[in-house]
């Protein structure tokens, strides 16, 4: 019976896996930095370079190959010791020294710069999770506003029904009574219609009394029928506004769909996962004190730019060294035939010959157009650090002003939401009891939204340049 559960939860299990539903995922900020930083393609991609850029370091520090030769003769070369058959040569070239020793420093200093390249990509990946994630709560909360508000204009609209069929009622007549299916015919009548309604309310006799006061009557019901009721107007239009909001619903969900597909696009998921948050829009605590320091300390471009500067250098003292003369160091080994004969004590004995060389650099053009390039590289880096630096406290001071900026809209749209309601329930209040205020009790809501769109947008503006601060110090989550 058990092993028939089992059987019956894999099945079910494999259906639902390829069902293709795909299942809302509850996340934190913190686990999905987390997520974006082992997952993210481009991050991924820079990190690899970042590596490829390390092992160019020992392809760079490394000796010339040796070089080894060999010659034979095809006839035996006679010498005082015998007979020469053969000779091997093994040879060594070494550059000058501290050649590679400057090789290797440049190819290190670009590897680092490439790591920051890296750094400063995690650093913007982070910036963007986080501002996709804040805005994504804001969608959130902007659609709990909206289908708030949905709700209170349908109790509005409840409201303004009751009061307009309330009179009706009372004089035993319902012209509200189907207000949903013909609001606009009852409210504007066309002339023929209502004389052709004449006879068969006058259909009493031909008397002239009975004329005239069919006649009278179906006035007073032609201008009471051609007057629109205000109950009427405010019934319209509440219904006007609900569909406007309802449209306005439907469009932040569509918002929504796509600032998810963003997201997970970010940390390299299927763009149609559900993402579900369960943190709170609130202000993230921020220290603003000695902000532009860290920035000028901390900033991963400085970083990278700065290193490719001093590559450069190194590369000016390698190719300096690269126009000295470079050393060889080699053996000679001839194999020597014993001669019969010969009386020599050396005879058939094989000999070893130390070789020295030194290569002699006289074209030197191609050195000195390299020492040309470090410089002029090392002159751009220099100068593209300035700018950079320059754009850096650009960027810190427009991330103050949004800061403050956001912080002023915070308090005051805020303080603005709370007296918009307390307005909102005052001019309900009045017209619940004598049925004026009809349009400043709609007005005034719209301005409660409003203002309640505007305050979540301050906050979210708020963390978003928070995370643009933290992108310029260089703060990354692993």
């Amino acid at each position: 019976m058990k092993t028939t559960q089992k059987i019956l939860l894999i099945i079910s299990l494999i259906i639902a896996s390829r069902t293709g539903i795909a299942q809302p995922v509850s996340l934190q900020l913190d686990s999905s930095l987390k997520v974006a930083s082992h997952q993210n393609p481009a991050l991924m991609s820079a990190y690899n370079q970042y590596l490829a850029a390390l092992e160019k370091v020992p392809q760079v520090g490394g000796l010339p190959d040796p070089q080894a030769s060999l010659g034979f003769f095809l006839q035996p070369m006679e010498l005082l010791g015998g007979n020469q058959l053969a000779n091997i040569g093994l040879m060594q070239m070494l550059p000058w020294f501290g050649s590679l020793r400057a090789a290797k420093d440049e190819a290190s200093l670009m590897a680092k710069a490439r790591y920051n390249v890296f750094y400063a990509m995690k650093a913007d990946l982070d910036f963007q999770v986080k501002s996709n994630w804040y805005n994504l709560m804001k969608t959130d909360l902007e659609i709990k506003l909206v289908e708030e508000n949905i709700r209170w204009l349908i109790s509005l609209e409840k409201l303004t029904l009751t009061k307009f069929q309330a009179p009706s009622e009372d004089n035993g007549n319902m012209p509200g009574k189907d207000l949903n299916n013909a609001p606009m015919n009852s409210g504007m009548p066309s002339a023929g219609k209502t004389n052709a309604g004449m006879p068969g309310m006058n259909g009493a006799g031909p008397g002239t009394g009975s004329t005239l006061s069919g006649s009278s009557a179906g006035s007073g019901m032609s201008l009471g029928m051609s007057t629109p009721s205000p109950g009427l107007q405010n019934v319209l239009r509440v219904k006007m506004e609900l569909l406007e909001q309802q449209n306005r619903l439907a469009l932040l969900i569509d918002e929504r769909k796509t600032s998810e597909a963003a997201f997970n696009l970010l940390l390299n998921r299927s763009s149609d996962l559900p993402v579900v948050i369960t943190d709170s829009l609130m202000k993230v605590p921020f220290e603003v004190n000695a902000v532009s320091d860290s920035i000028m300390a901390n900033s991963p471009m400085l970083s990278m730019l700065e290193n490719e500067r001093q590559s450069y250098a190194m590369m000016e003292q390698k190719a300096r060294k690269m126009g000295l003369p470079m050393l060889g160091v080699g053996l000679n080994y001839m194999l020597i035939q014993k001669r019969e004969g010969n009386l020599s004590m050396m005879n058939g004995n094989d000999m070893f010959m130390p070789m020295l060389s030194v290569s002699i650099p006289v074209y030197r053009n191609k050195n000195q157009a390299m020492v040309n390039e470090a410089r002029l590289m090392q002159l751009s880096s220099s100068y593209q650090l300035d700018d950079t630096r320059n754009q850096l406290l650009l960027s810190y001071r427009q991330m103050i002003e949004n800061l403050n900026d956001a912080e002023r809209r915070i308090a005051l749209y805020k303080e603005q939401e709370a007296l918009a309601r307390k307005t909102t329930e005052l001019l309900l209040s009045g017209f619940t009891t004598n049925g004026n205020g009809y349009e400043e009790v709609l007005r005034m809501q719209l301005k409660v939204l409003e203002y309640g769109f505007k305050h979540v947008e301050a906050i979210s503006d708020y963390n978003t340049s928070v995370a643009l601060g933290e992108k310029l110090m260089g703060m990354v989550s692993w």
